[in-house]
């Protein structure tokens, strides 16, 4: 059975504490958690270990546990179900507006993208652009582990946000959302990147220029919900995969001790 994971709001209710207080336990190695994307997440077993130990009642015999799944060795697929990473990225695409896709840490969308422009749509249409949209993806997915959701400018000079997918302290992943500007291009100078685009890929350039009307125009406070949204679409998702990667370590640990019982 997968242990049940705590809030910090519901950890303060358990405890009696205030959240500063929690968090300085957290920091000072005193307070048993775990990250789930951004956020503190708290084991309701080790809460409870914890807590018998304080009152200094003895901790029951430790169950052996099999070793932790490898994330290093995981794709978040492997985790989820392409389908609800699709299901995902759909709603939230159709939400705002924007396109949605989600990639691994190598830039390999996970599922088809979302709501994609025409614009980038002609970029996709050759291998050199994809690539190009890839490596893109990749520089974000590894530009800074410690970093979150943030709004990034890709090869071809359209803005996105992008926020990482977090399970048990391992990027898996990252959650996109963009095509858009938060200016309005002048019509000349947008031509001219996009025929420097179209050269540089081997794309339709002139088709690039004439879909800049295909680019959502948004404001920066609008760019900037997009990315607080899609930071907790990102948590989401972690912890989806978290409680899948539970479920894999019960199982694991399952086959280990039916297997000791057959020896």
């Amino acid at each position: 059975m997968s242990d049940k994971l705590l809030t910090t709001r519901e950890l303060e209710e358990l405890l009696q504490l205030d959240r500063v207080t929690i968090y300085k336990m957290v920091k000072d190695g005193e307070l048993p958690a775990l990250r789930v994307g951004g956020q503190w997440r708290f084991s309701a077993e080790a809460i409870d270990a914890w807590l018998k130990a304080q009152r200094g009642e003895t901790p029951p015999e430790p169950v052996r546990q099999a070793a932790p799944t490898d994330l290093t060795s995981l794709r978040l697929t492997d985790l989820i179900p392409i389908a609800t990473l699709q299901s995902i990225q759909d709603q939230f695409a159709q939400l705002l507006g924007v396109a949605s896709f989600i990639t691994d840490l190598d830039g390999q969308p996970l599922a088809p993208c979302s709501r994609c422009s025409r614009f980038c749509r002609i970029i996709h249409t050759r291998p050199e652009g994809m690539a190009a949209c890839q490596a893109s993806w990749r520089s974000i997915a590894r530009l800074d582990e410690a970093g979150g959701a943030a709004i990034h400018v890709c090869h071809a000079g359209i803005q996105y946000a992008s926020a990482p997918v977090t399970i048990n302290g391992q990027r898996v992943g990252m959650v996109t959302a963009g095509q858009f500007l938060t200016e309005a291009a002048a019509l000349e100078t947008f031509r001219e990147q996009a025929l420097a685009t179209g050269a540089r890929l081997g794309v339709d350039g002139e088709g690039l220029a004439q879909a800049q009307d295909a680019i959502e125009i948004v404001t920066a406070e609008r760019a900037v919900q997009i990315t607080d949204l899609l930071a907790t679409i990102a948590n989401a998702i972690s912890g989806i995969g978290y409680q899948s990667y539970l479920a894999r370590q019960t199982l694991a640990q399952i086959a280990q001790i039916t297997a000791a019982a057959q020896v």
